[in-house]
């Protein structure tokens, strides 16, 4: 009975520790870290900020809204239709014309006429220097045109040219273009295509001693015809109708201005004396005080000369 009893030992008092299961999760915390506690014043202001953003949203989906709704009013509002168009400035197109080539016409949107574009086109044209075009609203647009002044006319062996006062060849002359001007000849395409800097100064250099002349009213007449020779000199056919009643005159390479006021006191000699000259020579830069005139006759050149007088 003693050792069934010995056999029956009594349950231990050590705590028994289960292990936890495979799939619990086990919550790890940093040793020491506390717990945070809730805070109202981050939230409030997570809050504001959020809201600060949704406004701002707001406002640009606004303005988006208004500009898009603006634009389609004033494209397709009559308000800013065109219904005032003026041209100033041009003298070799009409007004019809300067405004075809702008592509403006009556009855278009003011807000989306395309002005650079338009400047653009007119200043193709060979008339047009410059452009300025100016948009007034709601229903006005304003084309200003600076032409350029045909000064002379000038003859190369590939066509004729019209050519500014400082010597520029603009456009290639047409059937409607100003007639009544000085011809310069004897200027190459060769000359007028590789230095056109040069070229310009020999149409300059012509046309101040064409203005000299016209000035002076050298022989009763205007300047027909400025020739070009292949040292530079300048001849000037001079006379008012036909080429019958011309007067050549040799006026050389420079001392332009001293010449005229010299051929003018051969042209008082010649009128003295009754006769009719068809060339005059004022070339002779050696001897400016000798001038050889061709009269209409049989007769052989007659030498002039002005005592004490000279250019």
């Amino acid at each position: 009975m003693s050792a069934s009893i010995q056999d029956r030992r009594l349950p231990s008092n050590r705590r028994v520790v289960t292990p936890p299961r495979a799939n619990t999760p086990v919550r790890a915390e940093a040793p020491g870290s506390p717990s945070k506690p809730w805070d109202p014043d981050a939230l409030w202001r997570n809050l504001r900020l959020a809201a600060r953003v949704a406004l701002g949203v707001l406002v640009v989906a606004l303005g988006v809204f208004a500009a898009v709704h603006a634009r389609r009013y004033v494209t397709q509002s009559p308000r800013f239709a065109l219904k005032d168009l003026r041209i100033s400035g041009n003298r070799h197109r009409s007004a019809e014309q300067v405004a075809q080539l702008a592509g403006i016409s009556l009855g278009q949107n003011v807000v989306e006429l395309d002005l650079e574009g338009a400047r653009a086109r007119l200043e193709t044209d060979p008339w047009v220097e410059r452009a300025t075009l100016l948009r007034r609203l709601p229903a006005s647009v304003a084309i200003e045109v600076v032409e350029r002044d045909a000064a002379a006319i000038v003859a190369l062996p590939s066509g004729t040219w019209l050519a500014t006062p400082r010597g520029e060849l603009f456009k290639k002359i047409e059937a409607d273009d100003p007639l009544d001007l000085p011809v310069i000849t004897g200027i190459t395409d060769g000359d007028a295509a590789s230095d056109r800097d040069a070229t310009a100064q020999i149409i300059r250099r012509a046309l101040d001693l064409g203005a000299d002349v016209e000035h002076a009213g050298l022989f009763g007449g205007r300047v027909q015809e400025l020739a070009v020779d292949v040292d530079g000199g300048i001849t000037a056919v001079i006379g008012r109708k036909s080429a019958s009643s011309s007067v050549r005159v040799v006026f050389g390479k420079a001392g332009y201005r001293q010449k005229v006021r010299l051929g003018a006191r051969i042209e008082a000699e010649i009128a003295r004396r009754g006769a009719r000259p068809t060339v005059v020579f004022l070339d002779d830069d050696l001897h400016a005080d000798r001038v050889v005139v061709r009269l209409v006759s049989a007769l052989p050149p007659a030498t002039v000369t002005v005592d004490g007088e000279k250019p």
